[in-house]
This record gives C-alpha cells, sequence and structure tokens, in this order.
C-alpha cells in the first residue's frame, strides 16, 4: 500500500511539473512579472458571467476600436493618468476585480498595468495575458469587431498567415511601391522623430488616426496599391481590419516598421 501511495505521490508531481513547463510555454513573459497575478480564460469568463470582474483594456484607441470583450473598459497604459483612472474604476466597482488585457502572450501592456496598479496599492488587480487573441475566439458573441458583434471568428478575425502575407521587407517594399506606381504612407505621429526612410523621403506623412478618418473612412485611392509603414509593425495589424471593412484589397505594410529599417526608436 506504501509503495502504491508513494507511486501516486511522484505520478502527481510529475504531472504538476509538466503542466508547470506547458503553461511557462504558453506564457514566456510570466517569468518576468513574478509578483503579478493572472487570470485565465475560463477564470475570467466565469468572473464575468458572474459580474465579480472588471475587463479592462490597456491598449490604443485604434486597437480598442478595432476589437474589444463587450462592456470592456478603456484605459491606456500610456495615459499619465493611468493609475488614478485605476483608482477610479475600483472606486466605483467595489469587490470587482480588474482583469488588464491586451494582444495576447508576446504583449506585455497586460502585465505592466497590473504590476504598476498593485505597485500603487490595488491589490485586486490581474493579467488576462491570454488576451483579446483567446476571448474573441472562445467567447464571439461577447465580443465587438468594429462596433458589431462578431459572429464568426474564423472567417473574421485576420490570420497570422494573411497577415503576413502582406508584410514586405523593405528593398522589397521601397521597390514595388515605385515600380507600381503606388502610394506610400508613413503613419507614424509627431512624437515619433526616428527620421525618413531612404528611398522614401516623399512619403506621405498621416498619423494613423487622421489616415483612418480623413483617407480610409473615405475610400480614397482605392484603385491604387497602398504602402504603408508605422514606427515598430505592430499598428498595422488593427489598421487591417479597417482596411477591409472599408473595401481596399491592394495594400501592404513594411515588416517591423520604420524602426527595422533605422535601427531608431527615438520619441520627441
Amino acid at each position: 500500500m506504501r509503495r502504491w501511495a508513494w507511486f501516486c505521490w511522484a505520478l502527481a508531481c510529475v504531472f504538476a511539473m509538466l503542466v508547470t513547463q506547458a503553461v511557462a510555454e504558453e506564457f514566456p513573459a510570466r517569468k518576468d512579472y513574478p509578483t503579478v497575478k493572472t487570470i485565465s480564460t475560463d477564470e475570467l469568463w466565469a468572473d464575468f458571467q458572474a459580474g465579480k470582474v472588471v475587463i479592462v483594456d490597456v491598449r490604443s484607441t485604434i486597437e480598442f476600436n478595432a476589437i474589444h470583450p463587450e462592456g470592456a473598459m478603456h484605459v491606456p497604459i500610456s495615459n499619465k493618468t493611468f493609475i488614478s483612472e485605476v483608482g477610479g474604476l475600483i472606486a466605483k466597482n467595489p469587490g470587482k476585480k480588474l482583469a488588464f488585457y491586451c494582444n495576447g502572450v508576446t504583449c506585455l501592456k497586460s502585465y505592466e498595468a497590473a504590476q504598476r496598479s498593485q505597485e500603487s496599492g490595488y491589490a485586486d488587480c490581474f493579467a488576462y495575458d491570454a488576451g483579446i487573441p483567446d476571448w474573441a475566439n472562445r467567447h464571439p458573441a461577447q465580443t465587438l469587431l468594429l462596433g458589431k458583434v462578431l459572429v464568426n471568428p474564423q472567417a473574421q478575425l485576420i490570420s497570422d498567415d494573411a497577415f503576413h502575407g502582406k508584410l514586405l521587407e523593405f528593398d522589397t517594399f521601397l521597390k514595388r511601391s515605385q515600380t507600381e506606381n503606388g502610394i506610400v504612407i508613413d503613419t507614424r505621429d509627431f512624437i515619433q522623430s526616428s527620421g525618413n526612410l531612404p528611398g522614401l523621403e516623399a512619403a506621405r506623412k498621416i498619423p494613423l488616426d487622421t489616415f483612418l478618418e480623413n483617407f480610409v473612412s473615405k475610400k480614397l485611392n482605392q484603385d491604387k496599391p497602398l504602402f504603408i509603414f508605422d514606427q515598430v509593425g505592430k499598428q498595422v495589424r488593427w489598421l487591417e481590419y479597417y482596411l477591409i471593412d472599408n473595401g481596399y484589397a491592394k495594400y501592404y505594410f513594411l515588416k517591423g516598421g520604420a524602426t527595422a529599417v533605422l535601427k531608431d526608436q527615438t520619441y520627441k
């Protein structure tokens, strides 16, 4: 009997070790935020249904408007008033958890938000590090895509393969923009001062917010290929949803953004 008990204990230890290793591989950034409490999709869903949690999107406005859980609050971590806004949410929702999310396992904003909140004395704050990708796929009926309920995640969400198919290395980006008589658009805003790209000095400088409002939403130049770049190649992932929704088909993005070319991410 003792031998059997020892075997069961050893088996349980091995299983626990394998589970821990699998979690570490799935969420590699957790090791860098050892004090941050995390919450799984299943746990978040249960709390969401029970009205025990406030889901907080800490991404940019463009990302939030592209896709977010229905009912999520929007408090960008870039806001100078981030901590005071978190305090306001807690005051308005006594006894509820705050679950911060961003773009999934490779995005660190949810961890940063939870850590800053905990360091400010707000203990019941969690990082939902599976993020919007997992939520949207598992709970589409509670997800808004461009303001409408997500119906078919497989058809409506842009896959990694589809997005990567629109990315061009700089040499290809430059050559095709010239030979195809395309319009090159620099969507960096005024604080991103890493300079012009060689050969693309004549790129039209239209900050992303303005580009969406005064170009994309007006369906301008849909007959010409658009060659678009941002600072680090991440915001264009969300820009693509707006392009598709407004009928654009001929568009390409610079892989890694301006930073990949200039090796500089200086801000004013």
